[in-house]
């Protein structure tokens, strides 16, 4: 998948972006305030290009952070796709299993 296919997916919610506090025990709250570049109207970055420059803290958002992140919210575009994903080669995996494990049928 392209850089441009995979930002495809995301919403523009802008969650991501809203600060966040650990309270342990992997409980994340999201508070009110979004990064200052964030335009809450759009849901976009006013600074994308250049964010890493100008924010180093900003991440980029790829496949296998979606997986490990525990902060995103369960409704970020990313992580429902990456749900579908995993949900998707399970079946595929279970199906290829019960397929190998089915006896070979005769022909009469």
């Amino acid at each position: 998948m392209t850089r441009e296919e995979w930002e495809a997916i995301c919403d523009k919610c802008g969650k991501c972006c809203y600060e966040k506090v650990d309270l342990g025990c992997g409980e994340i709250r999201y508070t009110d305030e979004p990064c200052q570049h964030l335009d809450t109207r759009t849901g976009l970055c006013k600074i994308y290009e250049n964010r890493h420059e100008i924010e180093p803290d900003c991440i980029s958002l790829t496949e296998e952070l979606v997986r490990t992140l525990h902060w995103l919210p369960e409704g970020c575009a990313y992580v429902r796709y990456i749900r579908f994903q995993d949900t998707v080669a399970a079946i595929r995996a279970a199906e290829r299993k019960r397929q190998r494990g089915r006896p070979a049928r005769r022909n009469r």
